[in-house]
């Protein structure tokens, strides 16, 4: 029974991770200048199994990936 519920979570896991990702992703694509921050694209969010902590991984092109992470932190 408790193997079900997991397999079961780890679903509800994913698909709030993806939403997580789209929403992050137009919010980025509003909020936060190109020719600064350069464009970020979303690799990947993963999810607390608990759901109150979210990694977000990312790339960008054109600028340093340092500059990328203070825009995105200074917009968090």
């Amino acid at each position: 029974m408790a193997r079900h519920k997991t397999r079961q979570n780890a679903g509800r896991n994913i698909r709030l991770a993806d939403q997580i990702q789209k929403d992050l992703a137009g919010i980025i694509q509003r909020e936060i200048d190109v020719s600064r921050a350069g464009l970020i694209t979303l690799s990947s969010v993963d999810l607390s199994p608990d759901y109150a902590h979210a990694k977000v991984y990312f790339t960008v092109l054109g600028a340093e990936p340092a500059v990328a992470s203070a825009a995105l932190n200074e917009k968090a």
